[in-house]
């Protein structure tokens, strides 16, 4: 049955805390006390279920977790940089206007004009807002912040976000990759510059 379960991540284990199991984890959604509402995660592959002993918080947004059989460094030290998921019938549900990473992944980002901007690659968490990294048609990347004043319309259904680009979001990027090109053409010809004097 695990094979057809859905999983959501709701963190990822950062490193291994203390001596008696604890691990540090940085939580994956924005939910305060995430992890005190959850009897139990799962991690590896397949997923094994694993209850929570206890749970506390720790400083730059993270977490200490301790899980049940995982009574020493050299347990914890096995988690590392492993993703703690839920079958996504556990997730609760949200309040209005928040989404959980798995549901904003993969998501097509259009212009409120309709202009494609990319793909929703990565989702990066700072201390005031997530930044979410999108892959654009050329291969380029941009960086969003997830602000409302930026992020207009999320259409799960359908897959798209729609964005108004704050006055030269998007076109500062593109003027310092057209400078970096044009230094790269500069440096062509002077180098065929040369080649010709060579000879």
């Amino acid at each position: 049955m695990q094979r057809n379960t859905e999983w959501a991540s709701v963190g990822r284990v950062i490193a291994p805390f203390g001596l008696r199991g604890e691990v540090k984890v940085l939580p994956l959604s924005d939910l305060p006390n995430r992890f005190a509402q959850l009897e139990a995660v799962y991690c590896g592959f397949p997923p094994r279920r694993h209850r929570i002993e206890h749970v506390r918080p720790y400083k730059s947004g993270l977490v200490l977790l301790k899980l049940q059989g995982f009574d020493s460094l050299t347990a914890a030290e096995t988690l590392r940089n492993r993703e703690l998921q839920i079958p996504l019938a556990e997730l609760p549900p949200l309040p209005p206007d928040s989404y959980y990473q798995h549901d904003i992944l993969n998501l097509r980002v259009f212009t409120l004009d309709g202009q494609e901007v990319g793909l929703i690659t990565e989702i990066w968490l700072t201390g005031s807002n997530d930044v979410y990294a999108i892959r654009m048609p050329d291969g380029r990347q941009a960086l969003i912040p997830a602000i409302k004043e930026v992020i207009k319309q999320i259409d799960l259904v359908r897959r798209t976000m729609y964005i108004d680009p704050l006055p030269g979001m998007l076109d500062e990027r593109e003027a310092i990759i057209d400078r970096g090109e044009l230094e790269e053409e500069e440096e062509e010809r002077e180098d065929a510059g040369d080649r010709a004097r060579d000879l």
